[in-house]
């Protein structure tokens, strides 16, 4: 699998449950919602009706006549559209259009982001921005600033369905919701980011029985099995070349693959997040004594051969190379790596990869820094003549990606068309998404009756039976198995411990100074992990980075925390 189809994956599956394989109405592309078998048929016939049936103006009450939306958005790659099919003129899009009598016109589509944004930033500037679009926070607080939006509070109450309520309200003090309001007015409809995009531990199992190992726990556990299987030779191939924990130069990042997020939170240790501390300081999860400890460990892991020596120089697919060759058995990455480890075992079906919540804390915990909640924002121009018309739009648009009208389940079937290409790509599902359907897998896998459960999870209940009757035999639905039940399952654990951060966002002097901030972090820590500084340079860098806007960026995000 190569990088550019991997970027796609983690666009869908690590910001967003419906799917990591870019959402065919197959069924792939809808993700978890609150139906159980028992209570699917009540949310499909009460929660949500379908526009014929309304009698007055409500979420899904159709136009008597034609109402014009004008749209600008980042169009798709890949999409998989039939010919003739076209991003502005598709079947989802007249399914929605015609289920409420409105007309979307397409003001650009753009499908590079970088020209996408270039092309928001000039609509902003002349002033001339279309009814709906979908911007970054930086476009979405200049809009604000510039008194460009319209308020939909009220538009909110009254015209959200109740599934797009339960999604925001599934997080906890409307964390999500909450970034897109101002000064108490909600000005836009952010993203939802959902819980579980964390590393895991994935390890060759195979290996761990050849070599008479436990599943490790702590994280000199998972130094022992690292030696062993650099030392031991594992693949039985009478010649050491086994690698050992797989790295990344980015070394943290959420939903990162072969980052050291996991050994740094063993350390209650958390870079790149803000908290406040015992005396109620503002803090910067990179700049304490516990990542201090943690590179300290990382460093000495790195002398001992521990971890890839070349980790420095690798890109994303020289590692990926170094698991589908059985060069690798241990790394870290989200769930859904679950896809990438399908690889390895096409080329070698005795390779048995396996995820585990580890390694944990001194107090027996896998710590970890939920996702930030959102990260992207639809926002509707301030005197558009119709803003409920948007709130309407997106409704009808989850009753088709969710699979919740039958008449959408029709469309573009089996064709494995992307959810993107519905008008407004606005990411959204529960905050326990993941877990949301562990307990529905396990019921069928003992049970073997698929009846009652809502269509949008039939196509992975198929891929979970299949692969629980012939394992690996069928690499798609070993890969949705192991991604969406196996991994998924191992999110939910019950040693994992959230740890909130108290801000998520940028401030005036992250967005001037980030940069440079951000580049001292990571150059200090690299050379500190791979020795070509002593561990004392990490003192040097936290009175640099105070020095040069942390302190500033500080201040600023205890003003706006204190403020709230």
């Amino acid at each position: 699998m190569n990088r550019k189809k991997w970027l796609v994956l983690l666009s869908a599956a690590a910001l967003l449950g419906m799917t990591a394989c870019s959402g065919a109405n197959d069924g792939s592309s809808s993700g978890a919602t609150t139906e159980t078998p028992e209570t699917a048929t009540e949310t499909t016939d009460n929660a949500q009706q379908p526009a014929d049936a309304a009698v007055e103006d409500g979420p899904f009450a159709a136009y008597e006549d034609t109402v014009t939306i004008t749209l600008g958005r980042q169009g798709v790659s890949g999409n998989n559209l039939p010919d003739g099919d076209t991003l502005e003129d598709n079947e989802y899009l007249r399914y929605v259009e015609e289920r409420l009598n409105v007309d979307i016109k397409y003001e650009f589509s753009v499908e590079d982001l970088d020209a996408y944004n270039q092309k928001v930033t000039l609509a902003i500037a002349s002033n001339s921005i279309p009814d709906v679009m979908i911007v970054n926070e930086q476009q979405f607080h200049q809009l604000a600033k510039a008194d460009m939006l319209e308020d939909l509070t009220e538009v909110y109450e009254n015209y959200a369905s109740p599934l797009i309520k339960e999604y925001y309200d599934s997080y906890s003090g409307d964390r999500a919701l909450n970034t897109g309001r101002i000064d108490g007015k909600l000005y836009a409809l952010p993203n939802t980011n959902i819980d579980g995009n964390f590393q895991l531990l994935w390890i060759r199992q195979d290996w761990l029985n050849k070599l008479n190992l436990q599943l490790p726990k702590t994280v000199d556990d998972v130094k022992g099995i690292i030696q062993a299987f650099v030392e031991q030779d594992p693949d039985g191939n009478g010649t050491k070349d086994t690698v050992g924990l797989l790295g990344d130069p980015s070394i943290v990042g959420d939903g990162g693959f072969f980052t050291f997020d996991p050994i740094f939170n063993a350390y209650h240790s958390y870079p790149k997040s803000w908290f406040k501390d015992d005396q109620g300081n503002i803090v910067y999860g990179s700049t304490t004594l516990e990542t201090k400890e943690a590179l300290g460990v990382l460093r000495q892991m790195y002398a001992d051969g521990l971890i890839d020596m070349e980790f420095l120089t690798r890109k994303w697919e020289d590692n990926a190379g170094l698991v589908s060759s059985g060069r690798a058995g241990i790394l870290f990455a989200p769930w859904f790596a679950g896809w990438a480890m399908s690889d390895a075992v096409k080329a070698n079906p005795e390779a048995d990869w396996v995820p585990v919540a580890v390694p944990l804390d001194d107090a027996g915990k896998r710590n970890f820094v939920p996702s930030v909640p959102s990260g992207s924002f639809l926002v509707v121009k301030k005197g558009a003549k119709h803003p409920e018309a948007v709130l309407k739009v997106l409704n009808v648009e989850y009753e088709g990606i969710r699979l919740i009208d039958p008449a959408a389940q029709e469309l573009y079937k089996g064709q494995g068309v992307g959810w993107l290409n519905y008008p407004l790509n606005l990411q959204l599902d529960f905050q326990d998404a993941l877990a949301r359907d562990i307990p529905i897998y396990d019921k069928v896998l003992k049970d073997k009756d698929t009846t009652g459960l809502p269509a949008r999870i039939m196509p992975r209940v198929e891929a979970i039976l299949k692969n629980h009757e012939n394992p690996k035999q069928d690499m798609v639905a070993y890969a949705d198995s192991l991604a969406f039940y196996t991994a998924a399952a191992v999110t939910g654990a019950k040693e994992m411990n959230r740890i909130e951060p108290i801000f998520y966002g940028n401030t005036e002097t992250m967005l001037k100074r980030g940069a440079n901030l951000e580049k001292l972090e990571k150059e200090t820590f690299l050379k500190i992990i791979s020795g070509t500084s002593p561990l004392d340079e990490f003192d040097k860098f936290v009175s640099t980075w105070k020095s040069i806007g942390g302190d500033d960026v500080a201040e600023e995000i205890a003003e706006i925390v204190n403020n709230r």
